[in-house]
């Protein structure tokens, strides 16, 4: 331990003694490890400390006796003494530290040499096990001394709980229908999947008995990745019975964030493609007489040669390290059985194994031409994006072009409205507007172009205009082009955490952090409405470009006081001009949803209560978020409640509102430049906070208005609202001077002038 200040860890010394010398003195020599064991479960650890977790308590679920767990930690970047004090002998945790990284395959060597159970079980420390999974394959074990017995593997973005929730319990005990066959060809098939590369070939959830492991059986720790393959290829060569447990189910967890923190299979380095081919090399010695084997491992290794590798070869086409990999796979293909290889991969495969490159890319040009005939004649939507690639993109940039785009084409309104009114009335004559919105009907001053979002026109206007202007993340299926500009407004100052910060996604695709921190990169200005905002922004989208902390052009019109435009705004919306208006404002919840993006909505405010009790003074405005799918039916209450959900622009709403209420949604950030009194519904404040999202700021703390819980709590602070804004005054200027400080009616002017340069 004399080396440790020269080593890169964030956990004090005296932690890092301690599990050094646990494995010594805790385990070893603890009554509670000396017993003959029927399992050994082996865990390496290196990085991820919330799956740990997870994993951990996934095995406090197993109802097993008997049995030991080895902890191998290695390479340490976090403190853990928290799970591991709850853990060690609520589970029986015996651990073996390392201060360096070893790999995953020593680390289950290691496990392997101090395992004492008659089977032994390898546990990523990312995954997690459905309650009772163990006890399944332990029962099969005691039943009928298999040499190996294997359940059933299921990949999930989801935490535990999460996972829990979505898979019913007849899912989990339901055999599997998919597939029919004998024990060994089930095994084989969950093992050593028929789809796919050698990367999903696995040991995991597989009870091995330790006497096979006695045949000079273990990992290659020369192999840093897919070390799985000729270890399990010797076990199956050495089994005699094998068995299979279908509702056995172990959750393979997928890491939701390669960019912070990837799992070993998320990491992307210039070697993956030797470390293939080394693999099957090595792997050659113990499938080369088993022909089913062989012929499902040279379909692996055509698989990624086909799908991964040579697209790589496309699109880097200056790496002189993968024509040499090129060539490496060109003397390994001589090994190909010829069933593996099937009637449509023959010629692409002789190019292969002669060596050929040229060749192989005019078939992979072809193949993947066919690919794209198919996919237009299947959706003929992409025909569109087609045209985009191959001809518009091509054509030169108006330099004097703009294009504004707010919430997908749904509305005009938000930052790119504020933006663009101020260069259109200052500076008409120097630009050529484009506006995508989906309601052509639209009424947008200046009359400039409108475009329906995924038109041909659409693709066609985005491809040749200098700037872009929105305030969500592009379409992924856009390319922006050297000389394009993409000014990102955002949309809010964040309250609920975002982006990377986030450490579930629910109903978003799970490799949307990657697409974060992809589309962030295309911005060259992100606009901030304080410093707070800057902070959370830089590192939610990892964004490291030009951030003009100017405040929000949304708000210019807050700094306007118009009593005339107010009538006009009620007028426009029916309302009745001698009552004041309680806007509510609520965000989504984001376990509550039908699809991605659509967002489920339960009103829990009781609207007959407060109508009893306020409709003489008050009406209410219903404002839901756009990713809101539900209708709200407000028929009952007509004259006093109110939907606005559709009204464009919000901060017209807030400009005729006397009070707000919301919850998590960011809008009291804007609301209180207008320094109005601000209510906080929050009946779900608990899950919330703790299990949904978390925040940024102390709601407790920080908030400029009261934590309400009932409609009860919401009508006796409206009925006191004077008493309630003098209460919370101290706190809203506070508030009001952390995050309302640099709006003043002259974002808009600031951030053309910094943008846009017009003369």
């Amino acid at each position: 331990m004399s080396n440790i200040k020269n080593t890169k860890l964030n956990i004090p010394l005296h932690s890092i003694e301690k599990y050094h010398n646990n494995f010594k003195t805790a385990d070893i020599n603890s009554n509670i490890y000396k017993q003959n064991f029927f399992l050994s479960i082996i865990i390496p650890f290196n990085n991820g400390k919330k799956y740990l977790e997870e994993c951990l308590k996934s095995l406090s679920y197993q109802k097993i006796d008997a049995y030991e767990v080895i902890l191998i930690i290695n390479g340490l970047t976090e403190e853990i003494d928290d799970i591991i004090n709850s853990y060690q002998r609520k589970i029986r945790l015996k651990i073996k530290f390392y201060k360096e990284e070893i790999g995953v395959s020593k680390a289950r060597n290691e496990g392997i040499k101090l395992s004492e159970g008659k089977y032994i079980y390898f546990l990523d420390s990312d995954d997690y096990l459905v309650p009772n999974a163990l006890d399944k394959l332990i029962k099969m074990a005691e039943n009928s001394n298999a040499d190996c017995i294997s359940g059933r593997k299921i990949k999930t973005f989801y935490n535990i709980e999460r996972f829990y929730n979505n898979y019913s319990q007849k899912i989990f005990d339901k055999e599997i229908e998919y597939h029919k066959g004998s024990d060994y060809e089930l095994y084989i098939n969950n093992v050593i999947p028929q789809r796919g590369n050698i990367s999903n070939i696995s040991v995991l959830h597989i009870l091995i008995k330790k006497s096979i492991l006695e045949n000079e059986i273990f990992f290659d720790e020369d192999l840093r990745y897919f070390s799985d393959v000729p270890f399990i290829l010797q076990v199956i060569e050495h089994s005699k019975t094998i068995k299979y447990v279908g509702n056995s189910i172990y959750a393979k967890r997928v890491r939701n964030d390669p960019i912070n923190l990837p799992s070993l299979n998320q990491e992307d380095p210039d070697n993956k493609p030797l470390q293939y081919i080394n693999t099957y090399i090595k792997s050659l010695n113990f499938a080369d007489h088993r022909e089913d084997l062989k012929i499902r491992i040279d379909r692996k290794i055509i698989d990624y040669y086909l799908t991964k590798f040579l697209p790589l070869i496309r699109k880097q086409k200056d790496n002189k390290l993968n024509h040499i990999h090129f060539k490496k796979l060109s003397e390994i293909s001589s090994y190909f059985h010829p069933k593996a290889i099937k009637w449509y991969q023959k010629h692409e495969i002789k190019s292969l194994q002669s060596n050929d490159l040229k060749s192989a890319k005019r078939y992979l040009k072809f193949r993947l031409g066919i690919k794209k005939l198919k996919k237009i004649c299947k959706n003929p939507k992409t025909i569109k994006t087609t045209i985009y690639y191959n001809i518009f993109n091509k054509l030169e940039i108006n330099k004097n072009m703009i294009i504004f785009e707010s919430f997908r084409g749904q509305y005009y309104n938000d930052s790119p409205r504020y933006i663009y009114e101020y260069l259109y009335e200052n500076y008409n004559n120097s630009y050529e507007f484009i506006w995508i919105i989906n309601d052509k009907n639209k009424k947008i001053p200046g009359n400039p172009k409108k475009i329906k979002r995924y038109s041909l026109s659409y693709y066609y206007y985005m491809a040749i205009s200098k700037y872009w202007v929105i305030n969500l993340r592009q379409p992924r299926r856009l390319v922006k082009r050297d000389e394009q500009v993409v000014l990102s407004t955002w949309h809010g100052t964040p309250l609920k955490k975002l982006g990377l910060d986030l450490d579930e996604i629910y109903s978003a695709t799970p490799n949307i952090k990657e697409h974060y921190v992809s589309d962030a990169s295309k911005w060259d200005y992100l606009v901030s409405a304080n410093r707070y905002s800057t902070n959370i922004l830089r590192s939610a989208f990892k964004y490291t470009g030009e951030v003009l902390e100017y405040g929000y052009p949304r708000n210019d019109i807050l700094y306007d006081n118009n009593n005339e435009l107010s009538n006009i705004i009620k007028e426009n919306l029916g309302l009745p001009l001698d009552k004041k208006i309680i806007l509510y404002a609520p965000t989504w919840r984001d376990d509550e949803y039908y699809d991605v993006g659509q967002y489920k909505f339960d009103l829990k405010l009781n609207l007959d209560k407060l109508q009893e009790e306020l409709g003489e003074d008050y009406i209410v405005l219903i404002r839901t978020h756009y990713f809101i799918a539900d209708n709200l039916d407000l028929t009952r209450f007509k004259e006093f409640a109110f939907n606005v959900s559709y009204y464009d622009d919000i901060a017209e709403l807030y400009l005729i509102s006397d009070i707000l209420i919301t919850d998590y949604s960011s809008v009291f950030f804007d609301f209180a430049n207008l320094k109005r009194p601000i209510l906080f519904y929050v009946y779900d404040y608990k899950k919330y906070s703790s299990k949904l999202r978390g925040f940024y700021i102390d709601m407790e703390k920080d908030l400029p208005g009261p934590l309400l819980f009932t409609t009860e709590q919401v009508i006796n602070n409206i009925q006191n609202i004077d008493i309630i804004l003098q209460e919370y005054k101290r706190k809203y200027d506070e508030f009001y001077n952390r995050f309302c400080y640099l709006d003043d009616g002259y974002a808009s002017k600031r951030i053309i002038e910094k943008v846009f340069k017009p003369k």
